[in-house]
């Protein structure tokens, strides 16, 4: 089809369906207004004016009775009159309600009053505080004076449209570094690392993802469930050596302390979820727990390769809390200074993935030479990934000063590969004659082929961890920070598979892999740090902390150590900024996947990559129109030692198990966020990476890493009715620069070419129905999301064919979901 056909087609279905929503959303209020004008004549008249805290009239606001269901706006003079109806009269007349206003500039108003035929009102709304941006804390403790960590409110980032509503997803929204090339996946890489470079840890506990996954549709859930999460922090880089050996990033969540019943539940299109949570009557005892399932049968209908799918993820959570000590008549503790707190996290998922391809078809190259790419499937493919987590947290106060925390963990994976699939391919030339009689029908074939692919894999393991952490706070300005941990890992592996190609009727085994490993190992780590503030928290102040952390491993025998340093710095000026400065190194003892190459062989003696960071921040908290912004921009170099390189296919890195490269990234990250719209959190991110490797068995200097993204920018962005903030617009932007990949099996052809860039934008509808406290639910959630809208074709990885009239392979590319709609709705308890 002419390109400029088909861009003039997307751009008429994106119009009509704007015109959709436009004419959805005006026939509910059609509706509304039929059904107010249908009531009998009103007995019960209010009157009255809405003025702002200096007297001053407020246009527009909404005034209604809570009971009744409906408002009116006032005028231009903040003038409104409330008529209700002769049934509400009847039932309330005399009793008492709850007088409502509302506007997107102010605080809500309530306030209750006995109903009369007739009365007058003089209703004055306070104005919002100024706070700073949503995702950054206002006070002055030790962790808001860490260097390039960012602390986010959950609550802000509920409705972010990603259709699945995967936490990892809406991190990558935030920008600053983070990058993630498939909506498929949880998977995301900072500042030019790869995501087994990231840390992540819930509850204090460290989480690891499926060993065997190769696509982003088989991965399942992650494990961060955000309905049970109270606190995220998130580091890009130069963070503290209380946190691990690992090179990227660390993201460090909190899940919630219930005092009181609540719960929730949402049902969408690709899945729901619910959870509930409270506490007994003395306080002492605490449950929060949640379930989810996913199905992204809907979602992968919209991928090029046809077929059945099966995709089944599900998962369970729960943190049972229980307080030790004497407790007050509130639950709380009557001793703060010495008191004992025992936890309980437990969790448990099911991720299996099944599809019975059927076939595919693709076309691609230019306008005036373009190739289709059609295969026929039999067979199947079946992974299952079982995963159980536990860990008992026991936390002591020994005094306001001095606490200490213990923690014993277990995590037990189970993973099961079992593939049987044979694809018949034909590779042809489209004739792009508009004239002809065979117009987009294929001409040449450029070859034909037959691929058997045959795989028995099944992974087993144990890690078992004891790890504790303690504070000791001398006096008001340090804080002496230190811990250690020991972790067992038992990892046992059987690897069979292999690939037959059949051409011009000869059939060759192109690849075959047989190997079982057991590896048993021992890490041990510990670190210190000490953290001094000087100044004062009101004008000048500089906070300087240093630390290190040591770890040896059984398995290759290493022991390196890590020393870290951060600084950061608010001088007496009128505006709100600080300067950090970070340097450190950071080293990545290897992991089982790190230790096999193509073959499956294993290298025990690999050793630790190692980088040094050097980080340069600026934050800057100001305010324009009188509404708070936040500008971060941090600049950034890395330089990598002992580099173990890798390919990534789709979403597996294939390691080379050697450390046989050397390099470096570097980059600049700059974010601004705030109520560009009043009311409202939205922000723009920009990014600049660059990222090369050196490696020893290939001819070349130093080339693009496959993670190397030179341009990546973001958009949030939030808006409402003016009149109306419950019917809210949240539109959401991801473009990255493409990365390199290269030809298989040819290691001076590694990053050799480019892919295109990623270009994805969202865009979410939704209207909140917010209830009284005291009424069993809280609120309720509408949302209407159009993914992809653009219906861009992203590209993931390529497959690549041989050209037999040519005598070359081409790549032909494998795409992500196209353009499609979900509905979510949320009830709140």
């Amino acid at each position: 089809m002419n390109p400029s056909i088909l861009k003039a087609i997307l751009k008429n279905q994106s119009k009509i369906l704007e015109k959709s929503v436009f004419v959805f959303y005006i026939t509910i209020l059609f509706f509304i207004s039929l059904s107010s004008s249908a009531q009998n004549k009103s007995e019960i008249i209010i009157e009255g004016q809405v003025l702002d805290s200096l007297k001053n009239p407020v246009k527009n606001a909404s005034v209604g009775i809570l009971e009744e269901g409906k408002a009116v706006q006032t005028d231009s003079l903040g003038n409104f009159r409330l008529e209700s109806s002769s049934t509400f009269s009847k039932e309330f007349l005399g009793k008492e309600v709850t007088l409502a206003a509302q506007h997107p500039e102010f605080r809500t108003f309530r306030q209750k009053i006995v109903l009369k035929s007739y009365q007058k009102y003089s209703i004055r709304l306070s104005e919002f505080e100024e706070l700073k941006a949503v995702e950054i804390t206002a006070k002055l403790n030790n962790d808001d004076r860490e260097t390039s960590k960012i602390i986010l409110d959950p609550k802000g980032l509920e409705n972010t449209p990603t259709g699945t509503g995967e936490f990892s997803q809406i991190l990558v929204t935030l920008g600053l570094g983070i990058v993630s090339n498939s909506e498929l996946s949880s998977a995301y890489s900072v500042r030019g690392g790869n995501y087994e470079e990231n840390l992540i840890y819930v509850n204090g506990i460290e989480i690891y993802r499926p060993f065997l996954v190769r696509s982003g549709q088989q991965e399942g859930l992650s494990f961060v469930n955000l309905d049970l999460v109270k606190k995220v922090e998130f580091s890009a880089g130069g963070w503290q050596a209380k946190w691990g050996d690992k090179l990227s990033s660390v993201l460090n969540v909190d899940y919630k302390n219930p005092t009181s019943f609540a719960g929730s539940a949402s049902v969408g299109l690709l899945g729901g979820n619910a959870h509930i949570e409270g506490a007994n009557k003395s306080k002492r005892f605490s449950y929060l727990a949640g379930i989810r399932h996913k199905d992204l049968s809907y979602l992968l209908g919209t991928l090029e390769t046809d077929g059945e799918y099966q995709p089944r993820f599900s998962d369970f959570q729960s943190l049972l809390g229980y307080k030790l000590g004497k407790l007050d008549k509130d639950g709380n503790f009557k001793n703060q200074d010495k008191n004992t707190t025992l936890s309980l996290l437990m969790a448990y998922s099911q991720n299996r993935y099944r599809v019975f391809p059927t076939g595919r078809e693709t076309t691609f190259g230019t306008f005036d030479e373009q190739v289709r790419f059609f295969v026929d499937y039999t067979g199947e493919e079946l992974m299952n990934y079982t995963t159980y987590q536990t860990a008992l947290r026991l936390t002591q106060k020994f005094s306001q000063n001095f606490s200490m925390d213990f923690t014993l963990s277990g995590v037990d994976t189970r993973e099961r590969e079992f593939v049987d699939t044979e694809g018949a391919y034909r590779l042809c030339d489209v004739n792009n004659d508009i004239t002809s009689d065979n117009f987009n029908k294929c001409t040449l074939v450029r070859g034909a082929a037959s691929e058997y692919f045959y795989a028995r894999n099944s992974l087993d393991a144990q890690i078992y961890s004891f790890k504790n952490r303690s504070s000791l706070r001398l006096g008001n300005r340090t804080m002496v920070e230190f811990g250690g941990e020991i972790k067992s890992e038992n990892i046992n592996d059987e690897l069979y598979e292999y690939k037959v190609l059949d051409s011009a009727g000869f059939a060759d085994i192109n690849y075959f892999v047989d190997t079982e490993t057991t590896l048993n190992s021992i890490r041990t780590q510990g670190y210190a740090q000490i953290s001094h503030f000087f100044g004062t928290d009101t004008a000048e102040w500089h906070n300087v902390t240093f630390g290190v952390r040591v770890h040896n491993w059984s398995l290759n025998g290493q022991t390196f150590i890590s020393p870290r340093l951060q600084y950061k710095y608010q001088p007496d000026w009128k505006a709100d900024i600080q300067f950090g400065l970070a340097a450190g190194i950071y080293q990545q003892s290897p992991f089982y996947r790190e230790l096999r190459n193509f073959s499956g062989q294993i290298n025990e003696s690999l050793l630790a990559q190692r980088s040094l960071h050097i980080i340069g921040s600026m934050d800057w908290d100001f305010k324009f129109s009188k509404r708070p912004f936040k500008l971060i921009v941090e600049s950034y170099y890395k330089q990598i030692a002992n580099l173990i390189p890798y390919d990534v296919d789709n979403m597996r890195l294939r390691y080379y198990a050697t450390n046989a490269a050397r390099g470096y990234a570097w980059g600049i990250d700059s974010r601004i966020s705030g109520e560009f719209i009043r009311g409202t959190e939205s922000w723009f991110s920009l990014s600049y990476l660059q990222t090369k490797e050196n490696t020893d068995f290939d001819e070349r200097d130093f080339i693009r890493r496959p993670s190397d993204q030179r341009v990546t920018a973001t958009i949030f962005f939030e808006d409402h009715f003016p009149n109306n903030p419950t019917f809210r617009v949240n539109l959401r932007l991801l473009f990255g620069s493409g990365v390199p990949f290269g030809a298989p099996n040819n290691q001076n052809y590694r990053s050799f070419f480019n892919n295109p860039a990623y270009r994805r934008v969202d865009i979410g509808f939704s209207k909140s129905l917010v209830f009284d406290e005291n009424k069993r639910i809280k609120s309720i959630w509408l949302g209407l999301e159009v993914l992809n809208i653009l219906g861009v074709e992203n590209i993931i990885s390529h497959q690549w064919i041989s050209d037999y009239v040519n005598d070359v392979q081409l790549a032909v590319p494998n795409g992500l979901s196209q353009r499609f709609l979900n509905v979510r709705g949320v009830v709140k308890f």
